[in-house]
């Protein structure tokens, strides 16, 4: 333990006090960050913000015929509906599903950016990387949905999260979170739904762009999970399902990381095969919630 004052000579104090200065800045609570509110946020679905809106937001489009299918340049995909639809049926930045197109080099997820623009006639994609440029197509289908097969990894971000700056070798971090959630679902007949509430760890790292240099964020693991399973029938909600974590303690190498609290549904009953059963999960609207991250120095 470093003390101070030092005494002259007193080598073994000197090398304690060295050492510490050298871990990093002290204190407690020398780096917070987190969010909290309790009015009503609807889970969008994105992989990027917002997570969640003021209005009403769906996680589920049912399949969607569509008539031509082409690409606007190597990273932009036009998706044309086959009728127009009565509203716009996709929201910006969900991660849509392509399937049963005539040249399947259109099928596919189409994450992390997703839908960038969307009207009733057509629904425009964003991919991260590039892909060769090939002739029009037509047929298949369109849909977005968030409850996924039993073995999926898919998480949805909620707007509970923070990032916060590890600087020393005894820093750890200390953690807290609440999310209330109203589950909305459809035609359920004797299925099995396993939710999932995690805290997950995001570490960050700078792009290698010289002129726009951003900090990006990749998973480094799951910190904290409470897993619910409930049997289902017919169309309904599960109301107000409480999930509370507290005093949860990470311990990550010094850099800069995100801690994201989210969610995942599984429909335990369903191999992955298309097309898509009739059960899904249709809404969560989220009440109370928030999450704490607070770096401590031992």
């Amino acid at each position: 333990m470093s003390q101070y004052p030092v005494e002259s000579g007193d080598t073994q104090a000197l090398t304690e006090a060295v050492n510490y200065l050298l871990s990093g800045p002290g204190g407690l609570g020398q780096n917070f960050a987190g969010y909290s509110t309790y009015v009503n946020g609807y889970l969008t679905g994105n992989f990027r913000p917002p997570f969640t809106s003021t209005s009403p937001a769906t996680l589920y489009v049912a399949a969607i015929p569509l008539g031509v299918s082409e690409m606007l340049d190597e990273r932009t995909w036009k998706f044309t509906f086959l009728t127009p639809e009565v509203t716009p049926p996709f929201n910006p930045g969900q991660p849509v599903t392509v399937a049963d197109v005539t040249d399947p080099y259109y099928d596919g997820d189409y994450e992390p950016i997703g839908v960038a623009l969307c009207t009733t006639e057509y629904v425009i994609l964003r991919t991260e990387g590039s892909f060769e440029i090939v002739p029009p197509s037509s047929g298949g289908n369109i849909y977005y949905f968030s409850t996924y097969k039993s073995d999926s990894e898919s998480f949805i971000s909620t707007d509970a999260n923070g990032k916060v700056t590890i600087t020393g070798a005894t820093d750890r971090v200390f953690l807290s979170a609440q999310l209330n959630n109203i589950i909305s679902y459809i035609d359920a007949s004797a299925t099995n739904l396993r939710y999932t509430v995690q805290i997950n760890r995001l570490v960050g790292f700078i792009n290698n762009d010289p002129v726009n240099p951003e900090y990006r964020f990749i998973p480094d693991g799951v910190v904290a999970q409470k897993v619910y399973d409930f049997t289902l029938t017919g169309s309904g909600d599960i109301d107000n399902n409480e999930t509370i974590f507290t005093a949860i303690i990470d311990n990550p190498p010094i850099g800069y990381y995100w801690y994201i609290l989210e969610v995942q549904y599984k429909n335990m009953d369903w191999d992955g095969t298309l097309p898509l059963p009739a059960f899904q999960v249709t809404q969560s609207d989220f009440t109370q919630r928030g999450l704490s991250a607070q770096v401590v120095k031992e």
